[in-house]
């Protein structure tokens, strides 16, 4: 816990200093719920679920111009998903190559990913007499994916085995996304803004490790880590997208 909080520290220290170089600098907080999905570009892995997640923050923006802004902050996400791929499982008390047999694992998990996002943010002027103007904005976010917990269920046959995990080596630690979202923003008084808004991000970086529990070539390789038992018709690439809807207040 206090290296989660010393981490978070870190991250909000250097969008604070970042943020001090320009004029017109404000930060807020928000929160909301998210929507989670897998996709995978090689289709080794299929989503199976939309998963139901949060997100909360600090927010730090600093206009440039009248209507644009550079938006950054630090996000804590709390991921859920859901997804299916194919396995090669030991289903005998024995360890030789006859017993692996070819199963379907349909895996969830759970995690909290750190990140510092960055914006670009465009504001329309007011709309009409309310102190009232929509935004759009686009860019990324980078961070850091703590430790994954999942629940692994192996089905084949009349064979249905279920465990729990904690799969520190199996996950990318790095995480990278591109968002784009939209919203609106209501003035109460001069130094406060309330807003609402929805984004989309989809990740760019395989979520699963180059180097999981020692097999080479990202996952190409069957469970059993054994050369023997074959390679994959498909790399197991795994990508989170989200769609999550946000609410929170500048200062």
């Amino acid at each position: 816990m206090k290296k989660n909080l010393l981490f978070i520290g870190l991250l909000l220290a250097m969008s604070l200093t970042a943020s001090a170089q320009y004029k017109g600098f404000s930060f807020g907080f928000k929160v909301g719920p998210s929507f989670d999905w897998t996709g995978s570009k090689t289709g080794a892995a299929v989503n199976q679920q939309v998963k139901l997640g949060c997100d909360l923050g600090l927010v730090a923006e600093y206009y440039f111009a009248e209507n644009y802004a550079i938006v950054t902050g630090v996000n804590v996400n709390f991921v859920r998903g859901r997804y299916s791929f194919e396995d090669m499982r030991n289903i005998s008390a024995t360890d030789t190559i006859t017993d692996y047999q070819l199963g379907t694992v349909d895996r969830q998990f759970k995690t909290t990913i750190y990140e510092i996002p960055l914006m670009l943010k465009l504001v329309t002027p007011q709309l009409g007499n309310l102190p009232l103007r929509a935004y759009a904005q686009v860019g990324g976010a980078f961070g850091y994916t703590h430790r994954v917990k999942v629940m692994d269920t192996f089905t084949l046959g009349d064979i249905n085995d279920t465990d729990y995990r904690a799969t520190d080596g199996e996950f990318n630690p790095f995480h990278a996304s591109l968002r784009i979202g939209a919203g609106a923003e209501y003035t109460l008084v001069e130094s406060m803004r309330v807003f609402a808004g929805v984004y989309f991000s989809h990740d760019f970086i395989n979520s699963i490790s180059s180097g999981a529990l020692g097999i080479t070539s990202n996952y190409r390789k069957y469970y059993g880590g054994n050369s023997e038992l074959g390679a994959r018709d498909l790399e197991l690439n795994v990508l989170q997208n989200r769609v999550c809807v946000e609410f929170g207040i500048f200062f």
